[in-house]
């Protein structure tokens, strides 16, 4: 390597790395200001668990303080050459525009790989074990989420308001029994709406995941097509199933790139199960008690037929297909500041680099505005995904090499 290569390659990582250091801090307490009362107040949470948290959130903000860092240092150490008129030596030297750029191409190409691997590793395991984390101390501390702090809290196909809340005392209790998808279901329940005075926590079974309440004057409601029934009752108990969650949401920034593969193969295959049918296969298989075992296996092989159909539908399937280009596109962006940057940032050379530096993170503003907007058409079925999410980059080398050609003899 030449000694300008290395003059400028060590310039570079050197703000880059204050630059994704200083970014990164800035994300992490966005999140922490962002996730902490829900942790720590509403769920009752540790304080210990914000070191796990921080911990899953430092590679998630990598995916974006990466390229952001890195276009900081090509207009901050190129915009300083110019300045400097050191830029104009190398260039009466006889070296292009090009040539120059070959430290910041290099390197980029370099970060580009690592925001790949960041993008289809360690970034999903971090948004899942994030989820697992908010989950996790929701449900090793139930009692907490009875909190008359949120809107409504749903457990237990169950939809909870609650007025106020003394410690285990509750004052306004109202349930509304819900389906799957959180819509107001009276089929679930045999009734369509509880309200209950007062209500006091009692214990929870941490075997059964039972957790116990005790209702007072509560009125109990029944809708007919023709008539309502009001049931007035001084006291009664209430239980409350909290399940532990057996299957992770369906949604593609929470999977690797491998783990797509396999889902998108499941998918496939359960497809074509009649879940009528199943249903009626692991009735019939409990009820013979000389195979144990196998009521428990159609149970799970119902489970897992119920969890791919009802969370595979043909949008979220089309998200999944083009969470793979959506990842490598972004990966992108390092290699697309580089050729963006340089000329960006010679262009007033000697009277005002600021104008080149605002500039430069205008357009990375703009680059990363048509990332999310292409996102939109993920779901969609056909090319047009594959197209549009390459969109950004194909514009963005594209203005780069005409900003190029235009500083060809600016020194």
């Amino acid at each position: 390597m030449k000694t300008l290569d290395r003059y400028i390659l060590f310039q570079l990582i050197t703000v880059t790395a204050l630059g994704v250091l200083s970014l990164t801090l800035l994300m992490l307490l966005g999140q922490l200001f962002k996730e902490l009362h829900s942790l720590l107040v509403e769920s009752g949470a540790p304080p210990s668990i914000v070191v796990d948290f921080i911990l899953q959130v430092i590679p998630f903000s990598l995916t974006f303080t990466v390229p952001w860092g890195f276009l900081t240092a090509v207009l901050l150490v190129y915009g300083r050459l110019a300045a400097d008129n050191e830029l104009t030596s190398m260039r009466m030297a006889g070296l292009s525009l090009w040539r120059l750029s070959a430290p910041a191409i290099g390197l980029a190409i370099v970060l580009s790989g690592l925001c790949y691997y960041i993008n289809i590793e360690i970034a999903p395991k971090g948004k899942q074990a994030m989820s697992e984390l908010v989950m996790r101390a929701a449900t090793d501390n139930p009692r907490n989420l009875l909190n008359a702090s949120q809107d409504a809290t749903r457990i237990d196909k169950t939809q909870l308001y609650i007025e106020k809340r003394s410690g285990d005392d509750i004052l306004g209790l109202h349930v509304y029994p819900v389906d799957d998808s959180g819509t107001p279901s009276p089929t679930m329940g045999n009734f369509d709406a509880m309200h209950a005075e007062k209500a006091r926590i009692g214990t929870f079974d941490e075997q059964q995941r039972i957790l116990s309440l005790e209702l007072s004057h509560c009125t109990i409601e029944a809708h007919e097509k023709d008539a309502t029934h009001l049931v007035m009752v001084e006291s009664m108990p209430m239980r409350i199933h909290i399940p532990l969650r057996t299957h992770r949401k369906l949604k593609p920034n929470r999977f690797t790139n491998s783990e797509i593969a396999d889902v998108l193969t499941h998918t496939e295959r359960v497809a074509p199960i009649d879940l009528a049918a199943m249903k009626g296969y692991s009735t019939a298989a409990g009820r013979q008690e000389a195979f144990p075992c196998a009521s428990f296996l159609w149970a799970t092989a119902l489970s897992d037929a119920e969890y791919y159909q009802r969370g595979m539908n043909q949008k979220n399937i089309s998200a999944f297909k083009t969470e793979g280009v959506q990842r490598a596109s972004f990966a992108c962006a390092c290699l697309v500041f580089a050729l963006i940057g340089v000329p960006l940032a010679i262009t007033a050379r000697r009277r005002d680099t600021s104008t080149g530096f605002f500039l430069g993170i205008m357009v990375a503003a703009l680059y990363f505005m048509a990332l999310v907007l292409c996102e939109l058409s993920r779901k969609s079925s056909g090319i047009t995904p594959y197209i549009v999410l390459w969109l950004p980059n194909v514009i963005g080398i594209a203005f780069a090499i005409w900003q190029h050609r235009r500083a060809k003899y600016r020194g």
